[in-house]
């Protein structure tokens, strides 16, 4: 009986352990990756068709998601050429992860804003719109709005 009532203490202790590293490493929002935001960019770009897409500058950035560029270590979004087209795509390399927040709360806003132009007239934008890829990993975040998002994600998941 002693035996068996030790045995059961060290499967409680080595349990307790594993889920004090599993919720440790959940609250950390991932491994900080070192990657170069060209390489990303270019690996994600190439996942999409990028044709109908021009790059946008800092302003555009500012006036689209209500967040200053300059805040973050590297930020690269590309835009629809036409008003009438909602594919998007935008990554964000951040110099702290508790940067977070502040960018999805703008990239939900954005979403929202998009949606709601779009509705009651664009239902296939509203389609690419709602299956939207939003992936944070660490200190990258990637929002595309595109037909191919999810091999986008794959890229980006493979780029860092």
């Amino acid at each position: 009986m002693k035996g068996l009532m030790r045995y059961i203490g060290i499967v409680k202790y080595i349990l307790i352990m594993l889920l004090t590293i599993f919720v440790m490493s959940l609250l950390s929002g991932g491994e900080i990756s070192n990657a170069k935001m060209e390489s990303v960019a270019k690996r994600v770009t190439k996942a999409i068709d990028t044709e109908e897409l021009s790059e946008a500058d800092n302003r555009m950035v500012k006036r689209l998601y209500g967040i200053n560029a300059n805040d973050y270590e590297n930020v690269v979004l590309y835009v629809s050429d036409s008003n009438m087209e909602v594919e998007e795509l935008l990554i964000v390399k951040l110099k702290d992860t508790s940067q977070s927040e502040a960018v999805e709360a703008a990239i939900d806003t954005r979403l929202n804003t998009q949606l709601e132009s779009f509705e009651g007239y664009g239902p296939e934008q509203c389609k690419l719109l709602k299956d939207h890829v939003l992936d944070v990993r660490g200190n990258y975040i990637l929002y595309v709005v595109d037909k191919k998002a999810k091999a986008a994600d794959k890229a980006f998941q493979k780029s860092l």
